[in-house]
């Protein structure tokens, strides 16, 4: 609207005032735009790092892009019985982000927030620091500067110990009631064990850990469940355990067959050589160790690290001559035993190839020369191509001599003075090392292509194996119920509103609860008389599946915010209000200004009302607003710059106890 101040025109004309007619009206904010915190297998955004950075998905496309899938290289533990047939499965390390993502997708999510706190932990460790740190920019301060996001889901606290976890939690709780716009989402340590009535009760533990403060903020859900989702494992991922819970050998189990053996050799071919020599160099001190004792070839941080040290680049020279060397030798092996199982009878150029330099001699060359092109082997670009083939042999008179800038080294014509020669040495080095990283990821991809065709062959060929395997499928992927709830909160929100309880909606990809809750065990989780820290029950029901079963949040005696739809509710109108409320700030606190800002917010809850979110048959009897002198201000408070609102509002309530009463009455006629 074109506006003129009437009082100031003084030249004589036409003027046009456009006169706003209605008022300025309230955008609605986002209910459930939850931020899931954990462990990743990668934190990788355009190639920049974004370990406790917040990210923004919408799909799991977008999540595995960024941030990986699953630990890439789990353990079945499997316990045999007597007879070899399958007792129990167990799955290690259990890092739950990935796969809680995948239930919130799975059960109606959209949009989410992806806060990574590290990458896996080889050995599948978890640390509280990685979450909360005095002093550091962890991942509860990340989210005070996130606007959007209105759930906080932690999947990973369960793999804490009960202190840990606690602290998480509260810290969560804490989080949400001083920004007052988003809610978390709860999981119960341990929810995979039955409760026991007793001082080491699932429940009682959790609800004597949770504290007092802040409770109607969140709302936990029991028990943990088995889902649909089920894992790729292969041979070399199950260990094995008959009755004594002895570890056997897989092969001592499912004998006489050749795939197993087939498999066995190229599993010792990835794990034992190649991780030897590629992944675990021995580098001292003075040189640099710490991107080659710790990082894989495969790593960007493998050779590639700009350095002007010549004693530098000669070690990552001589690292190289030993990988060489070793793939020579490896393949020389694998030749003379079998190379089908492997190769399937071809060679493999990117490992070994004899090279020769037309017209040219080892007496040509100095031997820095000679030892870099035979470093080189397939860097055909090098002037002249490469001179022999990588064995330990060419090497062996080779010492590691200090690169000097001279024509004897380098040949003609030679650098001009000392940097020039540690660029040429740099540039090579990086050759060798694309050379060296294709020739290792040829021969990894070579190995797990012939291992995925030998797995399918020893599952049809051993009865003993297949059932081993089909355990570990039906086994399904136990995942706490919180990133589904996410999704089933996110689902219910767009479908019939915040104000609609995220209960009796039933739960994707799930197959079973944990533990199987009744009528008497749920009496106790919705309804604590001593605290009222309630906890929802997810159900299983003949005939109807798997559904959510409360809607309480942990602040379950309380009148004002027992209901997680109510809490949430306030949540939005809060958060809403407040938004469109800031256009306000520093205008004139008189009875215009308290009029348009009256029915901005009264035209916004009638809005509610028509949609069923506010209770009562008129508007006057679901709300009211009230802001003005003599209602909800004191001359002292305009004098001090305070426009004090004061919105009143009934919620609908979930009808959580329906009670049909039903009597007998005499015949009338």
């Amino acid at each position: 609207m074109s506006q003129i101040n009437e009082s100031t025109i003084k030249t004589p004309g036409v003027y046009v005032n456009e006169i706003p007619s209605f008022p300025p009206s309230i955008a609605q904010v986002a209910t459930a735009v939850p931020v899931f915190i954990g462990y990743t297998q990668d934190a990788t955004k355009n190639g920049k790092s974004v370990v406790n950075q917040a990210v923004r998905i919408s799909s799991l496309v977008q999540y595995a892009q960024y941030f990986g899938a699953d630990f890439p290289d789990l353990t079945a533990n499997v316990a045999l019985k007597s007879d070899n047939s399958v007792d129990t499965v167990t799955i290690s390390p259990r890092y739950q982000l990935y796969n809680a993502v995948r239930m919130f997708y799975n059960n109606g999510g959209v949009n989410c927030y992806i806060i990574s706190v590290g990458k896996y932990n080889t050995n599948g460790s978890v640390l509280i620091t990685d979450f909360i740190e005095a002093g550091k920019n962890k991942c509860f301060e990340i989210l005070r500067k996130e606007d959007e996001p209105t759930l906080i889901v932690i999947p990973d606290a369960i793999l804490f110990g009960a202190s840990d976890f606690n602290n998480l939690a509260t810290t969560s709780l804490k989080l949400c009631a001083e920004l007052q716009d988003r809610f978390t989402i709860l999981d119960v340590l341990n929810g995979d064990k039955e409760r026991t009535f007793d001082n080491a009760d699932v429940i009682t533990v959790f609800r004597n850990g949770i504290g007092s403060a802040n409770l109607n903020y969140g709302a936990a859900y029991y028990p943990w469940l088995r889902s649909s989702l089920s894992y790729g494992f292969s041979y070399q991922n199950i260990k094995l355990q008959k009755p004594a819970g002895t570890n056997v050998a897989t092969n001592s189990i499912i004998t006489n067959n050749v795939f197993v053996t087939q498999i066995d050799r190229a599993v010792a071919d990835l794990k034992n050589r190649i991780n030897a020599f590629v992944k675990t160099p021995n580098f001292a001190a003075p040189f640099n160790v710490a991107p080659y004792n710790t990082v894989p070839l495969t790593d960007a941080y493998g050779l590639i690290p700009v350095t002007n040290n010549k004693a530098e680049l000669q070690l990552r020279l001589s690292y190289i001559k030993d990988i060489l060397i070793g793939f020579s030798a490896l393949n020389a092996t694998l030749t003379d035993a079998d190379p089908s199982h492997i190769f399937g009878g071809r060679t493999t150029k990117d490992i070994h190839t004899d090279y020769t330099r037309p017209g040219a001699s080892a007496a040509d060359i100095s031997p820095m020369d000679q030892l870099i092109r035979e470093l080189i082997l397939l860097d055909e670009s090098f002037p002249g191509g490469a001179v022999g083939s990588a064995t330990a042999g060419n090497f062996a008179t080779y010492p590691n001599a200090v690169i000097a800038a001279n024509a004897a080294v380098y040949g003609t014509p030679a650098p001009a003075d000392d940097a020039a020669a540690v660029k040429f040495i740099r540039a090579r080095v990086n050759n060798l090392y694309s050379s060296a990283v294709n020739s290792i990821n040829a021969f990894i991809n070579e190995v797990n292509l012939r291992l995925k065709s030998l797995e399918i062959q020893l599952n049809d060929s051993s009865a003993v194996y297949s059932n081993i395997t089909v355990a570990i499928k039906n086994q399904g992927i136990v995942v706490p119920p919180s990133g589904a709830i996410a999704g089933i909160y996110a689902s219910v929100d767009g479908t019939r509103g915040v104000w609609k309880a995220p209960a009796n909606v039933s739960v994707n990809t799930v197959v079973e609860p944990l533990v199987n809750i009744d009528d008497n065990i749920q009496e106790d989780l919705n309804i604590d008389t001593d605290a009222g820290k309630s906890v929802n029950a997810v159900r299983a029901f003949t005939g109807k599946g798997i559904l959510v079963w409360g809607a309480r949040t942990l602040d379950g005696n309380s009148n004002d915010f027992r209901y997680i739809s109510v809490r949430r509710f306030y949540i939005m109108v809060e958060e809403s209000v407040k938004k469109a409320a800031m256009q306000f700030v520093f205008e004139p606190n008189d009875g215009n200004t308290w009029v348009r800002v009256r029915a901005m917010i009264e035209n916004y809850l009638t809005n509610l009302w028509r949609l069923g979110a506010l209770a009562g048959p008129k508007p006057e009897q679901a709300f009211y607003v009230k802001v003005g002198l003599g209602q909800t201000m004191t001359f002292d408070d305009i004098l001090n710059g305070k426009m004090i609102i004061e919105i009143g509002m009934a919620p609908v309530r979930p009808a959580e106890f329906i009670i049909l009463r039903f009597s007998q009455i005499q015949q009338q006629a």
